[in-house]
């Protein structure tokens, strides 16, 4: 799990000190992967105590293990040199992702998916819309029928009717829309049960939400903004693969109890 994901999951748990510490970390990150737990300690003025506990709220094994993912994760952002094209850039973040997802537990996302009366899914923008049109037509497959949501009047229509026995899924790349969040803070205070479709970075959505799910874009310059589409595309499906296998597994466990 990502540095990101992580501070996304725990956010809630964190304190005043564990948020100065991130805040210093996210924005010197190179310089961070090769400090001392002392030397760090002396950047954000906290004793070495507050860092380790810092990285174990993080739910890491100590500061050597946070230093160690910093410089993984430093690596992997660097460039590659001028042979780095676009092209190759693309296809090694869906790489990464197609991997990610093929090892991500789902169970308690799957779980929650039966587990729901209605079922809901909240797109802001035209990337975002194409993933939840495709979150649509495949769960129907699965007999898993998603209402989708579009941004403005149709967001009253949701907090209308939704309750804490429903799940909404919000689809959002930057995860900092002022009415994605806006919607999330409201069905957060209503109980209800939330996933989150974002980016892999810190994000204000994925630490609204109960669950948490990412994407990897890739924003390319041809004189014009491109941002590529198919990861939602990825996502949608090797979800639905996922949650086939599941059921699949859990129907062979009932038959079995049976």
């Amino acid at each position: 799990m990502k540095l990101d994901e992580r501070f996304n999951e725990k956010r809630s748990r964190l304190g005043e000190n564990d948020l100065h510490i991130w805040q210093y970390i996210s924005a010197h990150r190179q310089e961070c992967a090769w400090l001392s737990i002392e030397a760090l300690g002396a950047k954000c003025n906290v004793s070495r105590t507050t860092i380790l506990r810092f990285a174990q709220r993080l739910g890491l094994s100590g500061f050597s293990e946070l230093r160690l993912l910093l410089r993984m994760e430093c690596e992997e952002e660097m460039p590659r040199g001028i042979s780095q094209n676009f092209m190759e850039q693309t296809c090694d973040s869906y790489h990464k992702m197609i991997g990610e997802l093929r090892d991500k537990d789902c169970t308690p996302l799957f779980q929650a998916i039966d587990k729901a009366e209605n079922l809901y899914v909240f797109s802001s923008g035209m990337l975002q819309d194409a993933g939840a049109r495709e979150i649509c037509r495949m769960f129907l497959i699965a007999d898993r029928l998603f209402y989708r949501i579009h941004a403005g009047t149709e967001t009253d229509s949701l907090l209308y009717n939704v309750t804490d026995r429903d799940l909404v899924l919000i689809l959002s790349v930057s995860g900092e829309s002022p009415h994605v969040l806006q919607l999330a803070k409201a069905l957060k205070i209503r109980s209800v049960p939330t996933v989150s479709i974002t980016q892999r970075k810190q994000n204000s959505l994925a630490q609204l939400c109960n669950l948490r799910l990412y994407v990897s874009t890739v924003e390319i310059d041809f004189g014009t903004n491109y941002q590529s589409a198919a990861s939602f595309f990825i996502l949608s499906e090797l979800l639905f693969l996922k949650y086939m296998a599941y059921r699949k597994e859990a129907d062979g466990q009932c038959i079995l109890n049976s």
